[in-house]
């Protein structure tokens, strides 16, 4: 009897074994294809951080200028570089600026630069500014927050009420809203006046 009892015993023990292998073994099986597509998404994403671009849409910063004039700046599509975060590169642009006066100026552009540690921003492509009742047209736009300068440059034109400016470049200050105009050849600033 004590021989029945120990092949019984051993027997217990070795499907008791069986059944932890099995059991193991199963779930080893069920657990390798999650790893293989955890470890196939990795490796996308791994790629796509080795561009080291970051991609959105509707996209919009709000902020104040060195001197306490407000600003939003947005775009349709947004996008920058692992490398250099601070630069935000933007597709189909508008930007506000309200003054303390509470008048606003609109730049709206297919292209621009929004820097977010310094405010500063570069439009380009078909821009157009409206302030007040004024249109101007250019080819570029650069807001330097520092100095509180807007500088218009390329085929600038602008239309308002009572004159229709042209003229290479415009040196706006934001802070006095002095306006300075320059042509970079001997020809003169086109300007008439409307009556």
């Amino acid at each position: 009897m004590t021989n029945k009892k120990k092949i019984f015993q051993l027997s217990l023990v070795f499907i008791g074994l069986l059944i932890i292998f099995f059991t193991y073994f199963f779930n080893l099986e069920k657990k390798q294809p999650s790893e293989v597509v955890t470890e196939t998404e990795t490796k996308e994403n791994e790629e796509f951080l080795e561009e080291g671009v970051n991609r959105f849409e509707n996209v919009e910063y709000k902020g104040i200028d060195n001197t306490g004039n407000k600003f939003t700046i947005g775009s349709q599509f947004a996008e920058f570089k692992k490398e250099k975060p601070e630069l935000i590169f933007m597709e189909n642009v508008e930007c506000f600026f309200t003054f303390k006066d509470n008048t606003v100026l609109l730049i709206s552009s297919k292209k621009g630069i929004y820097n977010n540690i310094s405010n500063d921003m570069q439009f380009s492509e078909d821009v157009k500014m409206d302030y007040l009742e004024n249109t101007i047209f250019s080819d570029r736009a650069n807001f330097n927050n520092y100095e509180n300068q807007l500088l218009i440059a390329g085929n600038v034109r602008g239309d308002g009420p009572t004159t229709n400016l042209k003229a290479d470049e415009l040196d706006f200050d934001l802070n006095t809203k002095d306006l300075k105009i320059s042509m970079y050849s001997e020809e003169r600033v086109k300007i008439k006046t409307k009556f």
